[in-house]
């Protein structure tokens, strides 16, 4: 799914062995991402690790106009 950010936010970051790396901020624009099974967003950067939307955070900004999803 294509995921269009308008406003700059943070996501979580985490290392391919699945421990935490802190925040990342996503500068407006658009991103591919997959929706994982716990219902967070992941977002894919190519060949770096990807960011992590969580459930209740995209909700809010989708509704604030910060976050589109098509």
């Amino acid at each position: 799914m294509n995921i269009y950010v308008t406003r700059k936010i943070l996501a979580r970051a985490r290392r391919n062995d699945g421990t935490d790396k802190g925040c990342v901020p996503l500068s407006p624009g658009q991103y591919q991402a997959n929706k994982t099974s716990d219902g967070a967003l992941e977002i894919l950067q190519g060949s770096n690790e990807p960011l992590y939307l969580l459930p209740f955070i995209w909700w809010e900004r989708m509704e604030m106009g910060e976050i589109v999803i098509s």
